[in-house]
């Protein structure tokens, strides 16, 4: 069985064009055949997969069970924690000759947006000592990398990802469907939203200063995968919510596997006072987002806040704030002057250029005047 992954299902047909170019398969290596079964992050479907219907990304394989694995350009995988251990999940998924392909950018390119590249593989996952050996990773052609069993398997990172297939990854396939579902899109919603928070703070603050991080929200995956990751620097997390939502879990999880702080508080509890050491604040996964602001009047706080919401519902907040509007197709800034964002894709270059005309959520750096 050989299987892509899509965003959507309004990517396919792009998304396996560029592995069929003969471009990206020079050696004949990775060419797919009419066999390929697609998958999709947004699939109601939790069956097994076929040609006849497109399954979930997640659904749950067994391990050695698929020959290749191929990440559509439209597939939001971005190089930190969180898609560096979906891939080391993917190689155990895999066939001892099997092959994980997938995209990779110009180290210019990748930074600037968060994706992968060469390097960024390499450095992750390389294996190999000098004239033995098989390393875990393969350079194919122009615009393509591949991902095999090597010598030695790569380590795991800290990531809720893997909280996530440790602990729900079989389970909730035992559950009901809208439960399994439920859980699933949390998941992916982490791995978007922590990806572009973790860049905002690399563009802020850099990636050695060490910073005190405060998130308001209603789950905690997002902050403890932004405090965890290794491409900034978070010595403490502090954790305000309506409820102890799964803090405490995720607290003894990276515990002992981390060196950070992780503190929690309700909001119901909260004074200003609190923030007095903090240097950067997200407000991402609430019900409303904005009224939070309002209610705890952190509009009279001078640190930079990130926002998930609209440009119009933070617009009353213009003579205290800056306004910085992130991608939510590439971890980068929206330029409003018409500065072209690459990217393989077409669809999604068109989708990532007409951003600031629509009016859609997305990641808003506040930063204070």
């Amino acid at each position: 069985m050989d299987v892509i992954f899509h965003k959507s299902k309004k990517y396919i047909s792009e998304d396996i064009d560029y592995y069929m170019s003969e471009q990206r398969d020079m050696h004949s290596m990775i060419k797919p055949d009419n066999n390929l079964i697609s998958m999709t992050m947004d699939s109601d479907c939790l069956t097994s997969p076929s040609k006849d219907r497109c399954s979930n990304v997640l659904y749950p394989f067994e391990i050695n069970s698929v020959a290749k694995i191929y990440i559509g350009l439209s597939f939001p995988l971005f190089s930190n924690n969180w898609g560096t251990s979906f891939l080391r999940h993917l190689l155990k998924i895999i066939k001892k000759d099997g092959a994980i392909i997938l995209p990779v950018y110009a180290e210019g390119q990748a930074y600037e947006k968060g994706y992968w590249s060469r390097s960024f593989l390499e450095n992750i996952f390389r294996s190999r000592s000098l004239f033995k050996g098989m390393s875990n990773i393969w350079a194919e052609n122009d615009g393509v990398m591949s991902m095999r069993i090597g010598r030695v398997f790569p380590k795991k990172h800290n990531s809720t990802f893997n909280y996530f297939i440790e602990n729900f990854g079989q389970k909730i396939w035992d559950k009901d469907n809208s439960e399994k579902l439920k859980e699933i899109k949390e998941t992916f919603n982490t791995s978007i939203l922590s990806a572009l928070v973790e860049k905002v703070i690399l563009d802020e603050f850099g990636s050695k200063k060490k910073i005190s991080y405060c998130d308001f929200g209603e789950q905690a995956e997002i902050p403890f995968e932004v405090a965890n990751s290794n491409y900034i620097n978070v010595k403490e997390l502090n954790f305000f919510s309506k409820t102890n939502t799964n803090f405490s879990k995720l607290n003894s999880y990276f515990s002992y596997r981390s060196n950070k702080t992780f503190k929690t508080k309700f909001i119901s509890d909260f004074k200003c006072e609190d923030l007095s050491n903090t240097d950067v604040i997200s407000i991402i996964n609430n019900s409303n987002n904005l009224e939070l602001i309002k209610k705890l009047k952190l509009y009279d706080i001078q640190k930079p806040i990130i926002y998930f919401g609209t440009i119009n519902e933070v617009k009353e907040f213009e003579s205290k704030f800056n306004f910085i509007q992130y991608s939510n197709f590439a971890a980068c800034k929206l330029n409003s002057n018409g500065t072209i964002i690459n990217h393989y894709s077409d669809i999604i270059q068109d989708e990532i250029q007409n951003e600031l005309l629509n009016t859609e959520k997305r990641i808003i750096l506040m930063r204070p005047l």
